[in-house]
């Protein structure tokens, strides 16, 4: 049965009076007679034949189907097709990848299942059915490489499209977290949904290794396990070659680190320095919290930062990553002071306000109290845009904008007492780490995730239909008519060309 996703556009074809029009309107091109005397002839009128009368049937026609085909393809046609029905008791759905693993863990289920009439199929977007046999016994192997992991809650979805309704289902997976992203969908199915630990369920790796200002290499070490993710710092110098977890080497004169266990996964060294300046112009006592907790920040990380404070322009050196510009004009984004990808954290200027608020950020662990701000402006919510902190009533207190591949954060505040309680907290240090923290390059360790989902959060939600006539019964299969429907075009639109082609060769030579 066709079926049509776009059946507004089906009033495309009303052009076809067009192309009914202009057949009427046949206007005939005059001849010319040769007479040997023009001196009976009288002088007459001009004028023009008209014919009300359609001689180009064909031509017509084409051009009126070439119309209706066009307006078919605009509304997305597709044939939709009832299924036959499984005459399987149930379905079993497992992931081809780790089947051997599954059937390991479940094999009685499973068994059991395949002896009552179940069908196994394949847990993918195609659900089609295998032969539990010729899988176990597949010797072939392919290249792993490492691929996002597939969520499960899409799929689920998908399923209750494609199977018949109320159909016993009985679906055996891993537990880890990384398969449940998205939104949890709320079902109609008869699910029965049955989880395992894999066996590589826990999961090391280097996920950051630097320079420290000792000429020793820290490491930042991951651990996965199904209960949560850990990370812990490791001290090896630069020449230590004879550690039992790690190798140290140079690759192109660089330094590179891998575990012992796993070598080919070589993580570079990051030897760079981070160069950092408070220009303090007229405010000293906030350039003075501010160096405290830059330096704070620097003992406790190890990294390699060179801070400087200037109090002039001149003053601030070349090609620096940061510069915290505690002025209220604007800092030269031209000027060479500051490299390509770097940041500048400045003081935004306009009218002040009163404000009994205070400063909300994900990584604080308490409020800090907002006495004084400044009043955000038109920058402050454009769609390039990020707020960073924000105040209780959700303004920005600090937003980040990225400007001619420069970071711009404009703090709406100030690091004095009299405008916040910012530099006497405890979370300020930790604030100003987390903005540093972005001229680091993070690794993805997605891969390494091996937590496992809570219960709770696993449990399907049953969705609750007040209109049970509209439930699909049967599966139904979808078939896209778009490419049928394009060379359709294709070859009217040829026809219709050639046609018109040799009508006009015709209508010059008659």
């Amino acid at each position: 049965m066709l079926q049509l996703l776009n059946p507004l556009w089906l009033w495309a074809m009303a052009a076809i009076s067009i192309a009914v029009l202009i057949h009427l309107w046949h206007i005939k091109t005059g001849k010319t007679l040769r007479i040997g005397s023009i001196a009976l002839l009288g002088e007459s009128a001009r004028q023009s034949s008209r014919s009300f009368r359609i001689n180009d049937w064909l031509l017509l026609l084409l051009r009126c189907l070439l119309l209706i085909v066009l307006s078919l393809l605009l509304t997305q046609p597709f044939w939709q097709e009832q299924a036959q029905q499984t005459k399987a008791k149930g379905w079993i759905l497992v992931e081809k990848e780790p089947i051997k693993e599954v059937y390991a863990h479940f094999k009685t289920q499973i068994d059991s299942l395949l002896k009552a009439g179940y069908q196994l199929h394949q847990l993918d977007t195609s659900f089609k059915a295998i032969n539990l046999q010729q899988v176990l016994n597949d010797t072939s192997k392919t290249a792993k490489s490492y691929t996002k992991p597939r969520s499960y809650w899409p799929l689920l979805t998908l399923l209750e499209q494609q199977i018949p309704q109320k159909t016993p289902t009985y679906l055996f997976t891993s537990n880890q977290l990384q398969h449940f992203r998205g939104a949890k969908p709320a079902l109609n199915s008869d699910l029965h949904w049955k989880t395992y630990t894999p066996a590589d369920s826990v999961a090391t790796w280097i996920q950051n290794a630097f320079l420290t200002s000792k000429d020793s290499i820290r490491l930042i070490l991951g651990e996965s396990k199904p209960a949560g993710t850990s990370f812990s710092t490791i001290n090896l110098q630069s020449t230590d070659r004879g550690n039992s977890r790690f190798n140290v080497s140079f690759e192109e004169g660089k330094p590179v680190v891998s575990l012992k266990n796993k070598p080919q996964n070589l993580v570079l060294v990051d030897t760079s320095t981070l160069k950092i300046t408070v220009y303090q112009n007229q405010n000293p006592t906030d350039a003075a919290y501010l160096n405290a907790a830059l330096q704070s920040v620097k003992r406790f990380t190890g990294r390699k930062m060179k801070i400087t404070t200037a109090s002039s322009f001149n003053q601030i050196p070349e090609n620096q990553n940061w510069i915290f510009w505690l002025s209220s004009q604007s800092f030269p984004l031209n000027s060479s002071k500051l490299v390509a990808g770097g940041s500048v954290f400045e003081y935004e200027n306009g009218k002040t306000q009163a404000i009994n608020s205070w400063i909300n950020n994900e990584n604080l662990n308490d409020p800090i109290n907002l006495y004084q701000q400044i009043l955000p402006d038109k920058r402050s919510i454009a769609a390039t845009t990020e707020n960073v902190w924000q105040n209780g009533f959700g303004q920005s207190v600090l937003s980040r904008q990225n400007v001619g591949n420069k970071n711009i954060y404009r703090f709406y505040s100030r690091f004095n007492l009299g405008w916040n309680d910012l530099v006497w907290s405890s979370d300020f240090p930790k604030l100003i780490l987390n903005l540093l923290l972005k001229s680091y390059p993070q690794r993805n360790f997605e891969a390494f995730d091996k937590r496992k989902i809570a219960a709770n959060q696993q449990q399907i939600v049953t969705a609750t239909n007040e209109n049970p006539a509209k439930q699909i019964s049967q599966p139904k299969d979808l078939t896209d008519l778009k490419h049928a429907f394009w060379i359709a075009l294709f070859i009217v639109f040829l026809l219709e060309r050639i046609l018109a082609l040799q009508t006009k060769k015709e209508s010059n030579y008659a």
